[in-house]
């Protein structure tokens, strides 16, 4: 390459990064001015026991920038630490909204270490009597791992023991993964563990089919039923 050519290239070069940085410059210029500062936050969904006085405390002092330098992902842990937020969605609206839209955990019941627990599984912090007032709450306990799998087993035991109009009202795990249940009309079960995977199921079942006949023999509802046996279940009656 020639020093002339070599001297065009360098200009040409110069010149288009001159460019570039005017143009970052202007853009970052108009990407302050105030027309893009938020006028107003919109904020939707299926909520019930979220109020906008908990939203505005929430994001007081924590939503920084405008349309085009608010980091999303900052304004999305802002509302994810309201209570009863499970999940939330925020995006941009030109020139100058921000559109939040916010899904609820649905409470079903409460674990034993005062954390609300959602019809997925989810343990999460807020106040029980705002739960309640959706009804009864289904009291948990036992290690805080086997929420989820304690939520798939209380739909499932309570499609068994609905078509008999009885409902679980406590669930517990102990330390050692045994299973027990408490319900309505008042009777307490003892399920055992869930080895193999499936057992307690089958033991639900089992005592589902045959408590009409459990019933009848016992002169009324059972009490306590004890299905920790391999082929069968105890049942008893206290007056």
């Amino acid at each position: 390459m020639s020093a002339l050519r070599w001297m065009r290239w360098a200009t040409w070069a110069l010149l288009a990064a001159s460019s570039l940085l005017a143009a970052a410059a202007v853009a970052l210029w108009v990407a302050q001015r105030p027309w893009f500062d938020f006028r107003r936050i919109e904020v939707g969904g299926d909520v019930r026991h979220i109020s906008r006085a908990a939203v505005r405390a929430a994001i007081a002092g924590r939503l920084a920038g405008n349309y085009f330098t608010m980091r999303l992902d900052q304004a999305r842990r802002a509302f994810e630490a309201l209570p009863w937020v499970a999940e939330v969605s925020v995006r941009r609206i030109w020139p100058n909204r921000l559109r939040v839209t916010l899904i609820e955990h649905r409470a079903l019941g409460e674990w034993s270490d005062g954390r609300l627990v959602s019809d997925a599984g989810v343990l999460f912090l807020a106040n029980p009597a705002e739960a309640e007032a959706d009804g009864p709450l289904v009291s948990f306990s036992g290690p805080a791992q086997y929420a989820l799998q304690a939520v798939r087993h209380f739909h499932d035991f309570s499609l068994a023991l609905n078509p008999l109009q009885i409902r679980i009202v406590s669930l517990r795990i102990s330390d050692r993964a045994s299973w027990s249940l408490s319900t309505t009309p008042r009777m307490q079960v003892e399920l055992g563990r869930d080895d193999p995977p499936g057992r307690l199921q089958q033991r639900l079942a089992t005592i589902a089919a045959a408590y009409p006949a459990v019933t009848a023999r016992l002169g009324g509802p059972a009490t306590r039923i004890d299905a920790r046996y391999s082929n069968g279940f105890a049942a008893a009656r206290n007056p």
